[in-house]
């Protein structure tokens, strides 16, 4: 029944993107040009392209036929472009020209991980100026390698390659392949009890310090040198392969996707393990995972192939991706693992989502109004190793409920059930902007509010339980497309400082 419910949903809501994604669209009121002229370093002076100047006075969605000729764009990907989002006139100037690295040492830190390490190295290629593309694509090629592992046991190696109109063509391909291990990963348990308070032997406690201090202790009975500091916590390893292929239709704004992920999750319970706690190594009791497995509420503890079929579809209006302006996305995906392609469990998992962004005083200061609601379920077999994820058409998934990318101010994993709902909302404000040896940077000042919830059938949305974070965080964007973050949530439970890469939405 709930299978059908969803289906039936998703149904209509991909009919009703089309349907209004071929809509006419007005075109924007041609803007007046600036009486001072930016003008173009010595080398390029006689040069400055067609495409970009005719964009620059006003009308987009122009492109030169002979400009187009020059650059290899077809007849048919000229007529999709008409419609796709360009950047301002500001954001054009301040793009970098050619390809690019923007390799740096990783220092991180994640209350769920520790303090990280590593190495991203960034290959950007824009393109040139004059090529139409260059001013309606985040970049032609993106390839990241990183090599990354935290004070925690925790570590995350990825190759990944993702080129927008691949060879001038409709298509956009995105690649990874990723090894995952965390030897420390949180478990709360599943389902809608997930958000109650933390709880302990029949004892409520009001904060996760409070909590997790009471769990480093030792306790009556138990035998020396064992340690409840791993209750909470189990081992994963997972390799990760997955490719990913769009298509434009009405340029751009509307992207069908279709693609595959293999994994394979091996699971530790760490009972009965040596653990490391604050007063040294110890020998972990019985964990919660162990319990539940026990209880027979525990689905997946022997891990196994996870290998997904991905079907999904976004609206996708923003004029630049990496870190929009203004625009918005709607996403409607539907995951499936079968035994028939080798997984070990048979379930569907929906996601829908939607992203706003806009700038309310353009001309005035550079402040957006971000805002993102989304919504999963699982039917089906899903392993609980699985439950915290979401679908994406831009990530292998985004995590929650709780962690960076979801409901900041909780742990990882802190609330995980069949069905989660999660809203958020930051307001970016771009303060100034600054180069050092040839590399733009610009500060961004970020306050934000999570809210979301877990729950075990969709009619359950409203007499759920909602938990919500809010807090301050401080972005860079370097070159335009590099964003770091530095993000401090709080909530009633707990307190969590994030550095990290790209705005969580």
């Amino acid at each position: 029944m709930i299978r059908s419910i969803i289906q039936q949903v998703l149904f209509f809501s991909i009919a009703s993107v089309f349907a209004l994604s071929a809509a006419p669209r007005k075109k924007a009121a041609p803007k007046k040009v600036a009486e001072k002229k930016i003008e173009a370093p010595p080398q390029k002076a006689e040069a400055l392209p067609v495409a970009a100047e005719t964009a620059a006075q006003g009308d987009p969605s122009h492109i030169d036929p002979a400009t187009a000729e020059k650059y290899g764009i077809s007849p048919e990907l000229v007529e999709s472009m008409k419609r796709k989002r360009v950047l301002n006139d500001a954001d054009f100037a301040k793009k970098k020209e050619g390809g690019y690295f923007t390799g740096l040492p990783l220092v991180n830190f994640d209350p769920n991980t520790g303090v990280g390490y590593g190495l991203r190295l960034f290959y950007f290629n824009n393109g040139e100026k004059g090529d139409p593309m260059f001013r309606r694509t985040p970049y032609r090629h993106q390839v990241y390698a990183q090599f990354f592992q935290t004070t925690y046991g925790y570590q995350y190696h990825e190759l990944n390659w993702d080129s927008p109109y691949i060879m001038n063509s409709l298509f956009r391909l995105r690649t990874a392949l990723v090894f995952e291990k965390n030897i420390w990963a949180n478990y709360f348990g599943t389902g809608a009890r997930t958000m109650n308070a933390l709880s302990y032997n029949n004892t409520t406690y009001g904060s996760y310090s409070e909590y997790n201090d009471m769990l480093n202790k030792a306790q009556p009975g138990d035998p020396a040198g064992s340690t409840n500091a791993a209750f909470n916590h189990y081992g994963f390893e997972r390799p990760t392969a997955v490719a990913f292929l769009e298509r434009d239709l009405f340029g751009g704004i509307v992207r069908p996707q279709a693609g595959v992920q293999i994994s394979k999750y091996s699971i530790t319970n760490l009972s009965g393990q040596k653990v490391q706690t604050k007063d040294g190594s110890a020998v972990s009791n019985q964990t919660l995972l162990g319990q539940e497995n026990a209880m027979g509420l525990v689905r997946g503890y022997n891990g196994g192939w996870h290998n997904l079929v991905r079907v999904g579809i976004a609206v996708d209006t923003r004029d630049f991706e990496p870190d929009p302006n203004s625009g918005q996305m709607f996403e409607a995906i539907a995951e499936t693992s079968n035994k028939a392609w080798g997984s070990d469990f048979n379930f569907t998992r929906y996601t829908v989502s939607e992203k706003f962004y806009y700038s309310p005083f353009e001309k005035l200061a550079d402040l957006v109004v971000a805002g993102r609601a989304a919504y999963t379920q699982a039917v089906g077999d899903m392993p609980f190793y699985a439950l915290d994820q979401m679908g994406s058409t831009e990530r292998i998934y985004f995590g929650a409920l709780g962690g960076l990318r979801s409901l900041r101010g909780y742990k990882a994993s802190r609330f995980m059930a069949n069905n989660i709902a999660v809203a958020n909302l930051e307001l970016r404000w771009t303060t100034f902007d600054f180069t050092v040896l040839g590399q733009r940077f610009a500060p961004i000042l970020v306050p934000f509010f999570d809210i979301g919830s877990a729950f075990d059938q969709p009619k359950d949305i409203s007499t759920s339980v909602w938990r919500y974070s809010y807090g301050l965080g401080l972005r860079i964007a370097w070159n335009q497309a590099t964003i770091i973050i530095v993000d401090y949530a709080k909530s009633k439970e707990d307190a969590n400082l994030y550095i990290n890469f790209n705005h969580i939405f």
